[in-house]
């Protein structure tokens, strides 16, 4: 895995080397693939991991901006909004996201196929939209990374419909949310 940065340490003035190709350098940004709580840093030249950055929490923040860390001290004062507008997003999508089979629709058709993709709702939030053709059969708040709510909503589609539901298939424009931006968990999407 290569060496393990904090986010407001001094980890684009240090030098890495590649144990596969021997490059030596220093990385930016550019450099990272960013994931949930970590970005890996990636060789220029061969791509291999040689390390990774730790995203900030609150805490770290605070702690490197008393130390007097610029961007830490930039970052502060939106930190605490946006953890609060993640909570009452939370808390939107506990209270109107599917539950039960029997929230769903009834529809005709034999072979129902399923999409699942996203759209912008009124509100400036993203949703994801689960479509029977040109029908919207139900609509939740998205979050980034959640293979584990497709498959539930996929049982759920199962559940009310049995042996007519054929597939939930997700959009090209969703793939890239549902896997968190992971090629690896993007292949391993089942559609029936």
């Amino acid at each position: 895995m290569g060496r393990v940065c904090k986010y407001y340490s001094d980890w684009q003035h240090e030098p890495f080397t590649c144990s596969q190709c021997g490059w030596t350098g220093t990385v930016g940004f550019e450099d990272l693939e960013v994931g949930d709580v970590a970005a890996i840093i990636e060789c220029p030249k061969c791509y291999r991991s040689i390390g990774v950055v730790l995203f900030p929490n609150l805490q770290d923040t605070k702690e490197a901006a008393a130390q007097g860390n610029e961007k830490a001290i930039q970052a502060l004062p939106g930190f605490g909004v946006r953890i609060e507008r993640n909570w009452e997003l939370l808390e939107k999508f506990e209270r109107e996201k599917i539950r039960s089979a029997d929230q769903l629709p009834d529809l005709e058709g034999e072979s129902l196929e399923f999409q699942w993709g996203f759209v912008k709702g009124d509100d400036g939030e993203w949703y994801q939209s689960i479509r029977l053709r040109d029908v919207e059969v139900w609509r939740e708040l998205a979050f980034f990374n959640n293979l584990q709510r497709f498959e539930e909503v996929k049982e759920l589609l199962k559940a009310k419909y049995g042996t007519r539901f054929e597939s939930l298939t997700p959009t090209l424009a969703s793939i890239e949310w549902l896997s968190g931006d992971n090629l690896g968990k993007a292949l391993q999407i089942t559609y029936t």
